[in-house]
C-alpha cells in the first residue's frame, strides 16, 4: 500500500485534531520540522492544554514527578505522559526531570522502586533498573552511559536467549496456581523489546539478523501459550511472585476485521485498547506480519471506524491512549481513534 492512502486521515486530523495530535502528525508522519514557526507554535498550544498542565503541576522542586518511579502516578507514567502528549525532550521540565533521575542525591529521596524491582534487577531480568533506563531512553539519552550500556546488553542477550529453548517448559514450571520463570533464564519481557526499540547502539546486521530469528523462534513458541508467566521473587526479597511485564506475543498474529470488531464489544471495554497498545509500534525485528496494519488501513480508508467503537470501549481507550484533552468537541473521538490507528499502521504500510 502506498501513503496516498493515509493523505485523508492526515488531512482531517490536521484540520481537526488537538494541538498534541497536530503536532504528533506533523513531526512524526509529514516530517515538519521542530523548528519551524508552525511547529513552535503548536508547541505553545500543546503546554497550554488542561492535561499538560496538569501533569506539569505534579512536577516537584527538584524536579521529580509523582510520588515513586513506576506506576500512573509515577516519573515514568508522568514524564511519559508529557513526551506522549508532545511535549519536546528539550523542555526545560523533561530536562529537570531526567536530572533528577540521574542524579543519586535527589533520585535517592523519592520513593525510587516499584514492587518488586529489586528482585527482577536481582534475578537479572530488569526492575528498577530497567524502569530508569527506559525512561531514558525516551529523551535519547547517550547509549554510552554505563546504565543504559548495562540495559541494552541484558535486553539483547535475553532475546538472543529465545534461541536456546524449543518450548515453554524449557524455560517455566507450570506451578498450581501460576507458570513461573526457572531460575537464571534468558526470555524476553516487553521491557526488554521496548529497551532494543529504543535505541540504535546494539545493531549491527549479524544483532539484527539474530534479534528477527530470535522474535521469530520465540513467537513460534509463545503463539499458543496465553498464560501470564511470572518471576518468582528469591527468599532474600520476602518470596512470592511479580509480574515480569511479559511482551505480547499474540499480538503480533494477523488479525481480522471481523476480529478487530469483536474486540470492540468485548465485555472487557480495554481488550481493544491494550491489544492496540501492543501492535503500535512494534520492532521491524519482531513483526512478523503486516495483515493487521493493512486491516487497520481499511478502517481509516472507509473513515468509519469511529462509529463502530461503542462508548464503553472509548472510554477505557481515552484512559490507555487517548490524545484529546477534552470530549467537548463533537469530533473528538474520531481524531483519537483515527490517529491511534494512524500510528500503528502509517510507519509499517508507508
Amino acid at each position: 500500500m502506498s501513503n496516498h492512502i493515509f493523505d485523508a486521515p492526515i488531512q482531517f486530523l490536521l484540520d481537526n485534531a488537538c494541538p498534541s495530535i497536530r503536532y504528533l502528525v506533523e513531526r512524526d508522519i509529514c516530517k515538519t520540522p521542530v523548528d519551524s514557526p508552525k511547529m513552535r507554535g503548536l508547541q505553545e498550544m500543546i503546554l497550554a492544554q488542561p492535561n499538560v498542565q496538569k501533569i506539569l503541576a505534579a512536577q516537584r522542586e527538584d524536579g521529580w514527578f509523582g510520588h515513586e518511579l513506576h506506576g500512573n502516578d509515577g516519573m515514568d507514567g508522568l514524564l511519559g505522559g508529557l513526551l506522549n502528549a508532545g511535549v519536546e525532550r528539550d523542555h526545560p521540565a523533561v530536562q529537570k526531570a531526567v536530572h533528577a533521575l540521574t542524579t543519586p542525591e535527589i533520585a535517592s529521596s523519592h520513593k525510587n522502586w516499584f514492587h518488586g524491582g529489586d528482585a527482577l534487577d536481582s534475578g537479572g531480568r530488569g526492575g528498577n533498573r530497567s524502569v530508569t533506563a527506559q525512561i531514558l531512553s525516551w529523551v535519547q539519552y547517550p547509549e554510552d552511559d554505563p546504565l543504559m550500556r548495562e540495559q541494552i546488553d541484558l535486553s539483547y542477550k535475553h532475546l538472543a536467549g529465545v534461541l536456546n529453548y524449543n518450548s515453554v517448559d524449557d524455560f517455566t514450571v507450570r506451578g498450581k496456581n501460576e507458570r513461573v520463570y526457572r531460575p537464571n533464564v534468558l526470555f524476553p519481557g516487553a521491557n526488554h523489546i521496548a529497551m532494543l526499540n529504543a535505541t540504535q547502539s546494539w545493531r549491527t546486521p549479524e544483532t539484527l539478523s539474530t534479534a528477527r530469528a530470535a522474535a521469530k523462534h520465540g513467537y513460534d513458541i509463545m503463539l499458543h501459550v496465553n498464560e501470564t508467566i511470572l518471576f518468582r521473587k528469591p527468599a532474600e526479597f520476602g518470596g512470592g511472585v511479580v509480574g515480569p511485564f511479559n511482551f505480547n506475543w499474540q499480538a503480533l498474529s494477523p488479525v481480522t476485521a471481523g476480529q478487530v470488531t469483536a474486540m470492540l464489544n468485548d465485555p472487557y471495554p480495554f481488550r481493544f485498547a491494550f491489544w492496540l497498545g501492543s501492535v503500535s509500534g512494534v520492532p521491524d525485528f519482531v513483526r512478523q506480519s503486516t495483515g493487521t496494519y493493512e486491516v487497520l488501513a481499511e478502517f481509516l480508508k472507509k473513515d468509519d471506524f469511529h462509529t463502530l467503537v461503542p462508548d464503553k470501549t472509548y472510554r477505557a481507550f481515552r484512559q490507555v491512549m487517548g490524545k484529546e484533552p477534552t470530549l467537548r468537541k463533537k469530533t473528538a473521538k474520531q481524531c483519537d481513534l483515527t490517529y491511534a490507528l494512524l500510528r500503528a499502521c502509517c510507519g509499517v504500510l508507508g
